[in-house]
């Protein structure tokens, strides 16, 4: 709601399970003009050295997550996307590569991904949405992605980024900054 009232458009990061779950918002997500990219197909962290992955299993991965997409929409995503938690190595973006995939990684992190149970063993990076607005203001620059969880971390928090995003926008908008899609920011890196 408050991307519209403001009528910005951003790039969403999905993956598959999202899209299996929740088809109908991921749906009223594409209608409504924003830019999608993959989120990869399963969510886990694609650099643990228990798991032996080879270029195929990314570019299956990437390829499964763009066929539930168009299913779902009848839409295409876009050729962006980032790994889960942002933990890539260059073997991974290089099969994206070989997909014509942009990897897209952050220079800001909201730390809206931290829950309760994070806290108890990392209780310095757990911060209430009011903080991690401020943190944001504070670490934000020309250019900055800004990355904010829409959902829930599984093992929750006292409150929610997502559900106060119309402060940030605010506070991003009274000092002269725009909400925008990847592409945009790609298009005048150029």
């Amino acid at each position: 709601d408050s991307l519209a009232e403001y009528d910005f458009r951003c790039t969403f990061f999905i993956n598959g399970e999202v899209i299996r779950r929740y088809p109908d918002a991921v749906r009223e997500i594409a209608e409504s003009g924003h830019e999608v990219g993959s989120l990869f197909y399963t969510f886990f962290n694609m650099t643990d050295s228990r798991f032996q992955m080879d270029k195929e299993f990314i570019k299956s991965g990437l390829g499964r997550n763009e066929d539930d997409y168009f299913a779902a929409t009848g839409k295409e995503l876009s050729l962006f996307w980032h790994a889960p938690y942002y933990f890539v190595n260059s073997a991974i973006i290089e099969a994206s590569r070989e997909m014509n995939y942009v990897y897209i990684g952050r220079d800001v992190d909201s730390l809206d991904w931290v829950s309760r149970a994070a806290a108890y063993t990392t209780p310095d990076i757990y911060l209430p949405e009011a903080q991690l607005i401020e943190r944001i203001m504070k670490e934000k620059k020309p250019g900055s992605i800004i990355p904010v969880l829409v959902g829930m971390p599984g093992a929750g928090r006292d409150d929610y980024l997502f559900n106060n995003l119309d402060i940030l926008i605010d506070d991003l908008v009274k000092v002269g900054y725009r909400i925008v899609t990847v592409s945009t920011l790609v298009e005048h890196a150029r």
